[in-house]
């Protein structure tokens, strides 16, 4: 075992970290106090190669594989303090655009991965529906169905992060009702077909700088070349392919956010007196900053781990769900108790603290709920 990153990697990780505190940081509070996704920090994003990161080199991306994306996802957290931003970037590469790099044609991959990879085009997984969520397969109300050489879309999607921005999506439909969750097809949907429709912009409790919005899909028309993968496979084939990366990738923000939070509390609490002397010296305080370092470190070694046999090429899916279970409950502690230590002060908006714990909340819902995590670990023992 070993417990270093190469050098390359930690190398990167800090550049990736002084991108989000140059361009990303500052307008952090404003733009999630005005429900803002910023289109020029994007671009900025595009040109440094963050939005095709994973994809690989001959399709415009930088070929790195899933901890090296897993480590930039959290050193972009880190140090640009953005939620919303963070969990649109994993949208757009992971959920978004994995699928059409795994599964896809070459003609697929040549029409539509380098125009994600620059952010030219952003991307958004359409999965979760109005009435179904966890049990995604068994309960989706949308259908495909083949006529000539077209599939016809009816129904909608929920919860669609970059739904109001997006120009591609990877959407799920119903092609064989009798088959279950074997009988979900994959398609690649552009904004601009015929009977497609972005709702608004959800109001959001937490990841405001991100775009959330219901789809709608009225006689959609999609080509039969816009199928991903074979006709019924692909709920089981897509969701095997991306689910581990988006359960370790996606899940990363979640130590940047953390680290990012323990140091901001170490510097307030060495420097807030309260009775004569820094309420570091507290032993409340000293347990809740040492517990949250504790879950970071616990939390940093299961996402590797994961990120780790991904990029063996073994199966990861008990390593993933036990990562992203632990993790994001771990991020709600942790926020819960560095703000006591932040007192008055993490109920003000101008704090990170107080953004930092709305954001949090996503984690044990979005991706699969923490119910469902305890569920797949149980099945695969």
């Amino acid at each position: 075992m070993n417990f270093a990153l190469p050098e390359g990697i930690i190398e990167f990780r800090d550049s990736v970290r002084e991108f989000a505190r140059e361009h990303v940081a500052p307008s952090a509070e404003q733009r999630d106090r005005d429900h803002h996704w910023d289109p020029d920090i994007w671009r900025r994003m595009g040109e440094v190669g963050l939005l095709g990161l994973p994809f690989p080199e001959e399709y415009g991306g930088q070929g790195a594989d899933c901890l090296t994306t897993t480590v930039a996802t959290e050193a972009f957290a880190e140090g640009g303090g953005d939620g919303g931003l963070t969990l649109a970037w994993g949208a757009h590469t992971i959920i978004g655009s994995m699928p059409i790099v795994l599964c896809g044609t070459e003609e697929q991959k040549r029409r539509y991965v380098p125009r994600l990879a620059t952010g030219e085009c952003i991307a958004g997984l359409g999965l979760t529906e109005p009435a179904s969520g966890s049990d995604a397969a068994g309960s989706m109300e949308t259908r495909a169905v083949k006529k000539g050489d077209r599939y016809i879309i009816n129904g909608s999607k929920m919860f669609i992060t970059n739904g109001p921005i997006g120009d591609v999506f990877v959407v799920m439909a119903v092609t064989n009702k009798a088959r279950g969750a074997m009988g979900v097809s994959a398609f690649i949907v552009e904004k601009n077909f015929k009977g497609f429709s972005a709702g608004k912009n959800l109001d959001k409790l937490g990841m405001r700088t991100s775009t959330t919005s219901e789809l709608v899909f009225e006689d959609m028309e999609v080509p039969e070349e816009n199928l991903l993968s074979k006709e019924d496979s692909g709920f089981a084939r897509i969701g095997r392919a991306t689910l581990e990366w988006e359960r370790t990738v996606l899940v990363g923000s979640a130590l940047g956010s953390m680290q990012s939070l323990l140091d901001q509390t170490v510097r307030y609490a060495k420097n807030r007196v309260q009775f004569g002397q820094p309420i570091m010296r507290f032993q409340a305080t000293q347990d809740k900053i040492a517990r949250a370092r504790m879950y970071l470190d616990a939390a940093r070694l299961l996402l590797y781990r994961s990120a780790l046999k991904k990029d063996k090429g073994q199966p990861a899916p008990t390593e993933s769900s036990i990562g992203k279970l632990f993790t994001s409950e771990a991020l709600i502690q942790v926020a819960y108790d560095l703000g006591q230590v932040h007192g008055g002060y993490c109920f003000i908006h101008e704090y990170p603290i107080e953004r930092a714990y709305r954001d949090a909340r996503l984690g044990t819902i979005g991706g699969g709920t923490s119910e469902m995590m305890r569920s797949i670990i149980a099945a695969n023992l």
